[in-house]
């Protein structure tokens, strides 16, 4: 839901609306899209108006625009009316370009004004921000998009579905990509960054998020800040004339207006330009593009043009080259290929060439430099060997643990018949142990060891053993003329009577679980010991005395 449920009193400073050419004084922030031309009642705004309205929009309230616009995408694909003039609605009766559920708002207006309902949207997302409840990154502010990743998620709603991971009986951690907040920034990434760039990933743990998947209360989240060292993505929008900034992309196009129809030079990788103006949007306004144009030109003035805001970023945000491929203090199974934004390498101090596949089994130091000096140093290891094949003690239907050993600090995982039931970090010792209920005899149990590297061992498999004995038989009468002994007991057990420790006879339990014996005739008062013992071994034994 998107609703702020603040009173309506809170929200009588929202604009009146933007038609025929007209703006409130509470919304001088869409009077700058009036030179775009007259909007007109149930009728849409051309798009780069409305690219306009979003990114003003959002920077009255510090928003950075990334967000707002690509919200908006996700919620209407920029359009406050359908193709019959008539108000976008949702199957939640959300509102307009934003969905707006709020029922404290002139839902009139939400449906008519698209400067109203974007100015709704915004402030619903603003309050979002501002809530103590949801985590924030450590010493991120407003300006950096991923600090809006749960303002994003409560914006819909803090519901399960919305949970970043998926609940899971081993506590796995299993990223949820189809979130509403992870498609909203999946479009920021096409949208507004383009190119390879991607938006940082929070280092969530399965213990921060408390919620039951079968039911729609709220998450619980139990962590409310997240320390991400890198990759954080600072608003374009908030660059001014004067800033310097480097090129992002190689070959990326200074254009000599500001489109992509009109002729361009090709930059280099980390090109250095100054800001020079206001950023613009595209021309015609029919485009479809979410970024905006700015006017930059070079440091020693000769070189002029607007460049895409995707493909520029302050200068001061390149303290240390990109290395994808690899990261620190991880260890790889298969070969890696490693590539860097900028600068030379050394592999182990020998030069390394950018894009080249490091194969070889072993630990190495990537050291990245660029033309300033800044350095990117990782740690790795290739690592393609399979850990042996964990041990595991014997296992009886009896058994409620299972125990053995397995390569120190491998995950082990615990199999019931194929299916994966837990898993375990072998100790330092080797050692491992699960807790289990007890197994029918005859159950495959199997475990497997992987190690950091993501190598997996052979299984080891063992056959839970029969260590029940037999229900004890019943022994009909005998007497001291009897000549059988007859009774019923385990199915295809065996059947063994004793005098002492002498055995006078023996056979076996039918299909009916009947037996009889043929003995000796017995004396009176003679104490027998009938036994029966079936398949595994398991014996049970009942003393019968021999009457008169």
């Amino acid at each position: 839901m998107k609703s702020t449920m603040l009173k309506v009193g809170l929200l009588t400073t929202l604009s009146i609306g933007l038609v025929a050419g007209k703006a409130s004084a509470a919304t001088d922030w869409s009077t700058k899209c009036l030179p775009m031309g007259e909007m007109k009642q149930n009728a849409n705004p051309s798009n780069q108006q409305v690219n306009c309205l979003l990114t003003n929009a959002a920077l009255s309230k510090n928003i950075p625009p990334e967000v707002v616009k690509s919200i908006a995408m996700k919620e209407s694909s920029w359009r406050q009316f359908d193709e019959k003039g008539q108000p976008v609605i949702s199957s939640d009766n959300g509102f307009g370009i934003m969905q707006v559920t709020d029922p404290n708002v002139d839902t009139e207006k939400l449906k008519n004004d698209i400067v109203y309902n974007i100015e709704t949207g915004v402030n619903i997302l603003n309050q979002k921000y501002g809530l103590s409840s949801l985590p924030k990154i450590n010493g991120a502010g407003r300006e950096i998009i991923e600090n809006w990743y749960f303002p994003v998620m409560a914006y819909n709603g803090t519901m399960p579905v919305n949970s970043p991971l998926k609940r899971n009986d081993d506590h796995l951690i299993i990223r949820n990509l189809e979130t509403y907040q992870d498609k909203v920034f999946k479009i920021i990434e096409d949208q507004s960054l383009l190119g390879s760039t991607k938006l940082a990933q929070f280092p969530f743990a399965y213990d921060d998020f408390s919620y039951d998947p079968n039911l729609s209360e709220s998450i619980k989240f139990n962590k409310l800040n997240y320390t991400m060292t890198s990759g954080l993505h600072e608003s374009v929008y908030l660059l001014k004339k004067g800033d310097i900034v480097k090129v992002t992309t190689a070959g990326t196009k200074l254009r000599t207006q500001p489109n992509t129809s009109s002729s361009y030079t090709s930059q280099p990788l980390n090109k250095v330009f100054v800001i020079d103006g206001e950023f613009k949007y595209t021309d015609p306004n029919s485009s479809l593009n979410h970024f905006v144009w700015f006017p930059v030109k070079s440091t020693d003035g000769k070189t002029s043009g607007y460049i895409a805001s995707s493909y520029i970023a302050k200068k001061k945000d390149f303290v240390a080259p990109i290395v994808t491929g690899v990261k620190n203090n991880i260890s790889y199974n298969k070969d890696v290929k490693i590539t860097f934004d900028e600068g030379t390498a050394l592999l182990n101090g020998a030069s390394f060439k950018n894009g080249q596949i490091v194969s070889k089994p072993g630990k190495y130091t990537l050291v990245v430099k660029d033309e300033e000096s800044n350095t990117t140093t990782i740690i790795f290891t290739i690592d393609k060997t399979k850990p042996t094949t964990p041990t595991m003690n014997t296992v009886s239907d009896q058994s409620t643990t299972i125990t053995g050993t397995a390569e120190a600090g491998s995950t082990v995982k615990l199999y019931i018949n194929s299916k994966l039931q837990k898993s375990t970090t072998a100790a330092s010792n080797k050692s491992y142990k699960f807790t289990i209920s007890k197994q029918k005899s005859g159950t495959t149990v199997s475990v497997t060891a992987t190690d950091k590297a993501g190598n997996v061992s052979t299984t080891k498999s063992l056959k839970v053993l029969d260590k029940t004995p037999p229900a004890l038989p019943v022994v009909n009468k005998v007497t001291s003329k009897s000549k059988t002994v007859t009774g019923s007991a385990e199915k295809y057990a065996s059947v063994k009577i004793y005098r002492g420790s002498t055995l006078i006879g023996q056979s076996s339990v039918n299909s009916s679980g009947k037996f009889s014996v043929s003995i000796k005739v017995q004396k009176a008062n003679t104490y027998l010991k009938v036994y029966v013992i079936d398949k595994s071994g398991n014996k049970s034994v009942r003393t019968i005395k021999v009457v008169k």
